[in-house]
């Protein structure tokens, strides 16, 4: 089983998705980044864009995000959006 870290999207209206994934790519102002657990820490701005997240399941689930930012530091990535929108 793949190593998990802790994830949370997050928008003025509540969390949109909350849980452990194995792994996320984020559209950022500098391209897309791949988010493993024990990533280096980080703070980037996110584009508006679709984001996929593959859960501890397995599941996927890929949400459209407007602009915002994340937050990659101790096993956890926040991302904190306008909005977000599961496609």
């Amino acid at each position: 089983m793949a190593k998990c870290f802790h994830l949370r999207v997050q928008t003025p209206g509540g969390i949109v998705l909350e849980g452990q994934a194995e792994y996320c790519s984020l559209p950022t102002t500098d391209g897309s980044v791949g988010i493993l657990a024990d990533h280096a820490p980080m703070v980037c701005a996110v584009r508006e864009g679709t984001a996929l997240f593959r859960m501890e399941s397995g599941e996927e689930k890929m949400i459209r995000l407007s602009e915002g930012a994340a937050n990659v530091r101790d096993n956890s990535v926040t991302v904190l959006t306008g909005l977000a929108e599961e496609q």
